[in-house]
């Protein structure tokens, strides 16, 4: 994971350093059951939606869209760069 968001009322937004092809493949807005593998060693269970993000075209980048996991349990929190995202193939329970 590269950047981390917090969108208020939402959740937090995780952007990785490149495209995960995995997740073109869910169907937007599934819910999953992922692990969040912190770069001090720290694990933790959480809930995470797939997301599609575009960003418009700059002077120096052509428009985009990729897909993103926004975290929406409770306790989300903008998590630190180098935070591994796991997912066993579960959907979360609401």
């Amino acid at each position: 994971m590269e950047k981390s968001f917090s969108l208020p009322g939402l959740g937090v937004l995780l952007l990785a350093e490149t495209m995960v092809s995995r997740l073109s493949e869910l169907a937007l807005h599934s819910a999953l059951a992922v692990q969040l593998r912190y770069p001090d060693g720290r694990v933790e269970a959480a809930t995470a939606t797939v997301e599609e993000v575009s960003r418009e075209a700059s002077t120096t980048t052509e428009s985009s869209t990729t897909r993103a996991l926004l975290l929406t349990h409770a306790e989300a929190a903008p998590v630190p760069a180098g935070t591994e995202v796991w997912w066993a193939g579960e959907e979360a329970a609401w």
